[in-house]
């Protein structure tokens, strides 16, 4: 599944423009690297709602599709945005129970990966449209053609 066609299958649920940078593995080999990611984020990411994709640059494939504001009982979005999503914790460490950043969990992960840069996509929702929903299309329509999730989905 490419951007292209992510875009086309969401097209109708979402607000132009894609917003598109990236973060490269070396930013976290400095002291201030998790700095340096955070900064990218509030530059790159408004406090809205939506979906993102991580995507593995030298190989195209997506490894992460995520959303931010569930809709809550009375209607409202929850005010958990993308950006907010980006720089929050991501869960606790099993074995340390310490809450894992989104900057160390992307570091781990293209650590451990030997990934060198990771694309990252923003796709914010109009209005009335549920980031849950065109999550949930995504995952199954990538469910679908691949027979499987993104590597970093553990669940659907």
């Amino acid at each position: 599944m490419t951007i292209e066609e992510i875009k086309n299958i969401i097209e109708p649920y979402i607000d132009e423009p894609t917003i598109h940078f990236n973060i490269e593995k070396q930013i976290f080999s400095e002291d201030s690297g998790r700095e340096i990611f955070n900064e990218k984020i509030r530059q790159n990411v408004e406090k809205r709602f939506g979906v993102y994709i991580w995507l593995d640059t030298a190989t195209n494939e997506i490894v992460y599709i995520g959303m931010a504001g569930k809709v809550k009982t009375d209607g409202t979005l929850g005010d958990h945005s993308i950006q907010n999503r980006l720089l929050a914790s991501r869960g606790k460490d099993k074995s340390t129970k310490k809450d894992i950043l989104t900057n160390d969990y992307v570091s781990a992960y293209m650590i451990d990966n030997d990934v060198e840069k990771l694309d990252f996509y923003v796709m914010y929702s109009k209005t009335g449209e549920p980031p849950a929903y065109i999550e949930a299309l995504l995952l199954y329509k990538y469910y679908k053609k691949n027979n499987r999730l993104p590597k970093l989905n553990n669940s659907f």
